[in-house]
């Protein structure tokens, strides 16, 4: 008898031992990955902050007009006082260097065929470190870049800063001193290190936790650091820069700490376990019968099956199945009410885009008798085709049962024949249904004039659209339209309809502005939008009416 006592017992504790070395060091890769994930929040903000001055500067006038000088006294304003520097380049040569004195030549070094893809993608981004070659004065730096356009060409404007602007974030973590923290680019090389960063810094890391940070987004390991000491390390990787963070505890430490908690939980563990042995014998019987009963009444209410209710010695485990049945029959009812929601919703829908054709048709034909042939009524022309853009956007959203559009697809239904002679270049940009309408008529006008009086009303024409959202603020977005090679252009002695469309358009639905500049070499248009949350639906949008813009 005190045999069968004292082996569980033993057991036990082996077990409970384990455990607890187990949850200690549990406790630590906690601590671990919440010191690693601030890390990335403190990064990312210190990223942030280096993005809303390029979003400042990429909508300067002196920047789209292409007033370089007057752009490069308010680019060394902006950064007076700072660690960092603005650089405007392409991918052959810079055109500004606010690191560089004033009236000074810029080097002629240009963007990575890398970095010069993700700019000519219209994405901002964040750069790994760059190690200038020795015979370069310019420090390692990181560069936080943005596409924009100037006099009509496609530039990165670029934030940089020196590897030791990251160096704060440690001290403001409170790390502690026998730990080991680091910030490393995409391709694994030291930015930033809490110890020894002059000595180590553009180093990889070292190969086992370079292995462990290919499998996955955050993690924790067994790793040595770069000065060889064994340590218990966690990384997580940010979505915003690609960048990770490792932070890494001596495993010594980690030992100590797990030998002491043992000592304790092991003189608790003996006397309860002896008063608890009795008892629990008594009573895990009927206890693990009950349970492997509530099981098998989840796995029915999975199925979607009824479950049977009956008494049970346990009022706990009755409560339990009592929930579990009444869930089940929720589950149901709920999932037949969506069903048939479902349904209803997808014939309301077709039958309402059924009905608003057949309103706009019904417009269009009264609009003809009304008022005559289109010769004798010079308007009716392009009233109807505006109809027709707005027919083409209800079409194009019906297909999304009215969930939104893309505004790449907007662009491309509304310039559909004129694809050949169009650049459109962007991110994807998921828009509302209101959104989507508003901007079909804002893009249908911006075209049509294109047609009539600018660039695409000569053979050799060509439009170029291209937008970009600020990753801070994703429901800002700018959209710059651009026209080339039309005939000469010269702001129109009034403002038509066609403008005051655009206007009104934007301003009720999107929440945006244009600025349209008429130069010499052809139209250009900068539209401003604040893009609601996915699923608000905003005001009707106004009717259209014949005029040029």
């Amino acid at each position: 008898m005190a045999l069968s006592l004292v082996v569980p017992a033993t057991i036990f504790m082996a077990l409970l031992a384990r455990a607890e070395f187990g949850e200690s060091r549990a406790r630590y890769e906690r601590q671990l990955m919440a010191t690693t994930r601030a890390l990335v929040l403190a990064t990312d903000r210190q990223i942030g902050q280096g993005q809303s001055v390029l979003q400042t500067l990429a909508v300067s006038p002196a920047l789209i007009s292409g007033d370089i000088p007057a752009f490069e006294r308010q680019a060394r304003a902006v950064v007076q006082g700072t660690d960092g520097w603005i650089v405007l380049l392409d991918n052959e040569r810079q055109l500004v260097n606010t690191r560089r004195p004033a009236g000074a030549r810029p080097p002629k070094v240009g963007l990575s065929d890398l970095r010069w893809q993700t700019i000519r993608a219209g994405r901002a981004s964040v750069s790994n470190l760059v190690l200038p070659k020795q015979a370069d004065p310019v420090p390692p730096f990181v560069s936080i870049d943005m596409p924009v356009i100037v006099d009509g060409k496609l530039y990165d404007l670029a934030y940089q800063q020196s590897p030791k602007a990251f160096s704060s974030i440690f001290a403001a973590q409170t790390i502690p001193p026998s730990w080991t923290a680091s910030i490393v680019d995409r391709e694994a090389s030291i930015v930033a290190r809490s110890k020894n960063v002059d000595r180590f810094l553009g180093r990889k890391v070292t190969e086992d936790i370079r292995k462990v940070m290919a499998h996955g987004n955050e993690g924790v390991t067994l790793s040595h650091t770069l000065d060889g000491t064994p340590s218990l390390s966690a990384f997580s990787r940010s979505s915003t820069s690609g960048w990770s963070f490792i932070v890494g505890v001596p495993r010594t430490e980690l030992s100590r700490a797990n030998w002491s908690s043992v000592g304790w939980l092991t003189a608790a563990s003996l006397l309860l376990l002896v008063i608890g042995a009795a008892v629990a014998l008594a009573v895990s019987r009927d206890i693990s019968a009950s349970v492997r009963g509530l099981g098998a009444d989840a796995k029915a209410m999975a199925a979607g099956e009824e479950i049977a209710l009956f008494p049970d010695r346990f009022r706990e485990i009755a409560e339990v199945r009592a929930a579990l049945q009444d869930a089940a029959a929720q589950l149901r009812a709920r999932e037949a009410e969506e069903q048939r929601a479902h349904q209803r919703q997808q014939l309301m829908i077709n039958e309402l885009n059924h009905r608003v054709k057949n309103t706009l048709f019904t417009v269009q034909s009264l609009a003809r008798q009304s008022l005559g042939r289109p010769a004798d009524t010079p308007g009716l022309h392009a009233f109807n085709e505006r109809l027709m853009a707005l027919a083409r956007a209800h079409d194009l959203l019906t297909q999304s049962v009215w969930e939104g559009a893309d505004l790449k697809e907007i662009l491309e239904e509304t310039l559909e024949p004129y694809l050949d002679r169009t650049v459109l270049a962007g991110p994807r940009v998921a828009l509302t249904p209101n959104a989507a309408l508003a901007l079909s008529m804002v893009f249908h006008e911006l075209g049509t004039n294109a047609v009539k009086y600018g660039a695409l009303s000569l053979p050799e024409g060509t439009v170029t659209v291209v937008w970009h959202v600020d990753p801070g603020a994703p429901h800002r977005l700018t959209l710059h339209w651009e026209e080339r090679g039309g005939p000469t252009v010269s702001p129109p002695a009034r403002k038509g309809f066609g403008s005051r469309l655009i206007a009104a358009s934007l301003k009720a639905d999107v929440a945006g502005e244009a600025r349209v500049d008429y130069r010499p070499s052809g139209l250009v248009c900068v539209l401003t939008l604040s893009l609601p949350q996915t699923g608000k639906e905003e005001a009707e949008g106004q009717s259209a009416g014949p005029d040029a813009i």
